[in-house]
């Protein structure tokens, strides 16, 4: 995002691109939940939301209701798959496999209570919708470029990855 703006002659910019590693956001008030008929899409007691392969009827309206595009329609075996937050492997004490295998450290993992003292509040950045929608279970620290939730001044190159 951002743009290159001229002054007396002189072009300056303030372009910028950061990058955002979303799957489920496991949100406290999921809208996927809300909309699945069969109710295959449920959340756990343990707060993952996750699909029941074997009740989903693959209607795809937990996609459409998710702000984030989280549930995706598996033509192959024709119904709703999902991150499912690894929830066996952190009921066995383990972090979820995204959160171990980042390169770059970038991803961490515990209770969001935890995980929100720990980093911030901030839990939505530009082009991310507003995180009241659904109170997504997420902490951003957000790169130094980004943009508020809601700003429109930067350009998204692939909307297909948000």
């Amino acid at each position: 995002g951002g743009d290159w703006q001229e002054d007396n002659g002189v072009w300056q910019q303030n372009v910028f691109a950061y990058y955002l590693s979303i799957a489920c956001n496991h949100c406290e008030d999921p809208a996927c939940t809300k909309v699945c008929p069969s109710g295959a899409m449920h959340k756990r007691e343990d707060g993952f939301v996750v699909v029941n392969e074997e009740v989903c009827i693959g209607c795809r309206y937990c996609h459409m209701a998710c702000p984030y595009g989280a549930p995706q329609y598996n033509a192959d075996k024709g119904h709703m798959t999902k991150c499912d937050g690894c929830h066996e492997r952190v009921a066995e004490g383990k972090k979820p496999i995204c959160v171990e295998s980042c390169p770059l450290r970038a991803l961490d993992f515990g209770p969001i209570a935890e995980l929100r003292a720990k980093h911030g509040q901030l839990a939505a950045v530009a082009p991310l919708p507003s995180a009241h929608f659904t109170r997504p279970s997420i902490v951003i620290k957000p790169n130094a470029n980004a943009r508020p939730c809601g700003d429109t001044t930067g350009y998204l190159a692939n909307p297909k990855e948000v």
